[in-house]
């Protein structure tokens, strides 16, 4: 645990991880282009505040595209989506990155899982920061390991490989 202590409250927006959700676009890559959305599925655990207590949510500080599997580029190819948890430790950085499906795996899906894992691995976020109040009129701040969602949709456009966002 990580702490530091301050005479007076930093500026801090209270929310609880798992209730925010936001969308990110990556800037266009030439070949592929590429963005994603973070997703927060339901039932997702996540940090329960305390009474005064306030996090800073982590926002990215380095995203790297994955890559359209290469052997996998073919005119008709059908779209594929992966879902990822990606795991980070208390400095923002990603430990794992666990793909998840709810819909039939063919037999390609495990090159479209791996490169959004050799992607991911890659990425980082800032820390997310609890601010706790203390009785003395101090905080005590305080990082924390947490994880995100992401859905990365794969698809082949006029011959092109994209890969980029789905609504949810």
């Amino acid at each position: 645990m990580t702490k530091v202590r301050f005479g007076s409250p930093f500026v801090m927006t209270a929310c609880l991880l798992a209730a925010c959700s936001t969308r990110t676009t990556l800037k266009p890559n030439p070949q592929p282009r590429t963005s994603y959305e973070m997703l927060v599925p339901k039932g997702t655990p996540s940090y329960v505040l305390t009474p005064g207590e306030t996090a800073v949510k982590p926002e990215p500080d380095r995203q790297v595209a994955p890559i359209y599997p290469p052997s996998l580029v073919r005119p008709g190819a059908a779209s594929v989506i992966v879902v990822a948890r990606l795991v980070m430790d208390k400095g923002g950085r990603v430990t794992a990155v666990y793909p998840v499906s709810n819909t039939d795996k063919g037999p390609d899906h495990a090159l479209f899982e791996a490169a959004v894992v050799q992607a991911a691995m890659q990425w980082a976020f800032t820390p997310l920061w609890m601010e706790k109040p203390e009785s003395d009129g101090t905080y005590e701040l305080t990082s924390k390991p947490f994880s995100l969602w992401y859905a990365f949709h794969f698809k082949v456009v006029d011959g092109k490989p994209i890969v980029e966002t789905i609504k949810r």
